[in-house]
């Protein structure tokens, strides 16, 4: 282990700084320091405040426990056996407690890559948190990146908000997500794990599993593919009514009244003055996330950006239109504009709409946040989601099976762009709820 020579470095150049005479002995036992009673008080001040900071690190997020007294603290610093404190901590697989002692007192960080290969796989989520506030190289920790991905990607299988039809849409062209999902869901659902495994011709390791596809004849399709329409998800898989969740035919809005726009040519100046000009218009975003999401995964980034009118929704792909001058014009003045601009979180979305062109931190002018009109009307509700608040007003809900969606992937299928289109649509009913 590396000693505490930073610490120790910050000791002397206080000592030298107040020009008291001292002897340091480095041995086993206490420092022998031989100074002026006035300059002793002086230091065993500092020196006592550098240990209650110290103390306050160590035992930061272990509840209540103390992992050590802070005499003992003082005792291990001046007799520089905190190195040999926290070998003893490793020998005894104390890891978290000798984590926080090598943190607390700056270690370099190649001690931090030495701990984490005396660590077992148990021990992962510690790994895993080290690596990350330490910075440490991700081609040296290749085993636990590895545990932490498969992990985060069992979790996102078997999260029961998320249907596996759409799972399996998520993992379609990586035949090792699809070969996971198929191993990991078979013992949940042979049928379903042999059928995704039929339709997409995976392979698997198991032998079992294996012969159990082979034997399968009859092979059916995905069906929220298969019976793709304008409509919710939920109503698609039957797993909702209709006359549970809003639809966007509720208020006489079709397909032929959602319009994509994939590239400059289709932004043009009537579409822009459109907008510019309608008194109200309801926004949102939808984003493409790396899955699974782990703690070393990459940020969100805008794929595709709704505007509703009361009769129209312009579906905006931002990612084809980053480079347009004339889309990064629109951006700007729509921003300012006197045009209101109703949504949920939406200053959020509409900075980071602005950072992907190379703006940012703008003051915003006339934008509306639903979530804080809602709390004037329910002021004791704690959830403020689009949907709620249409549960709470309109008795039904939004249906957020497609909010996890590859939003890069072209085409859209018919339900994601219904998806898409309501979320921004809603905010305009929303709003005039309210007002009224």
């Amino acid at each position: 282990m590396i000693g505490l020579s930073r610490f120790i470095s910050s000791i002397t150049q206080r000592l030298q700084k107040n020009t008291i005479s001292y002897n340091i002995v480095h041995s086993n036992k206490v420092y022998e320091m031989i100074m002026d009673k006035k300059n002793i008080r002086e230091f065993e001040i500092y020196f006592d405040k550098r240990v209650k900071i110290l103390s306050n690190i160590i035992h930061s997020n272990i509840l209540n426990d103390k992992l050590i007294d802070e005499a003992k603290l003082k005792q291990l610093i001046l007799q520089n056996k905190t190195s040999e404190y926290i070998e003893d901590l490793i020998k005894n697989k104390k890891y978290l407690i000798a984590y926080k002692f090598m943190n607390a007192l700056q270690y370099e960080s190649v001690s931090y890559q030495e701990l984490i290969n005396l660590m077992n796989k148990k021990d992962m989520k510690l790994q895993s948190k080290i690596i990350k506030e330490q910075h440490l190289d991700f081609k040296d920790n290749e085993k636990v990146l590895n545990y932490l991905y498969d992990e985060s990607l069992r979790f996102f299988i078997f999260r029961s908000e998320i249907p596996i039809e759409k799972v399996e849409e998520l993992f379609l062209g990586d035949s090792t997500k699809l070969q996971f999902l198929v191993e990991n869901y078979f013992k949940t659902n042979q049928q379903v794990a042999i059928q995704i495994a039929k339709r997409n011709k995976i392979k698997v390791q198991n032998p079992n599993i294996q012969n159990k596809i082979n034997d399968c004849i009859d092979v059916t399709q995905n069906t929220l593919l298969q019976n793709d329409d304008f409509l919710p998800s939920e109503v698609i898989l039957r797993t909702k009514r209709m006359d549970q969740l809003i639809l966007l035919r509720d208020f006489d809005i079709s397909r032929e009244n959602v319009q994509m726009i994939e590239n400059e040519d289709q932004l043009n100046d009537e579409i822009l003055n459109e907008i510019l000009e309608a008194p109200q218009t309801g926004i949102d975003t939808e984003s493409y996330q790396e899955l699974p999401q782990t703690k070393f995964s990459s940020k969100s980034k805008v794929c595709l950006f709704q505007i509703a009118l009361p009769k129209k929704i312009f579906l905006l792909n931002t990612v084809k239109l980053l480079q347009s001058q004339k889309y990064q014009q629109f951006l700007m003045k729509y921003a300012f504009s006197d045009t209101l601009k109703i949504g949920q979180n939406i200053r959020q979305d509409f900075q980071q709409l602005l950072g992907q062109i190379g703006t940012q931190n703008l003051e915003l002018k006339n934008f509306v946040e639903l979530s804080q009109l809602f709390w004037m009307k329910f002021p004791n509700e704690k959830k403020t989601n689009l949907s709620f608040q249409c549960l709470k007003l309109f008795g039904k809900e939004l249906d957020k099976v497609e909010q996890i969606s590859n939003w890069q992937q072209r085409p859209l299928r018919s339900a994601q762009i219904h998806y898409a289109a309501l979320d921004a649509f809603i905010c305009l009913k929303l709003y005039n709820h309210y007002k009224q």
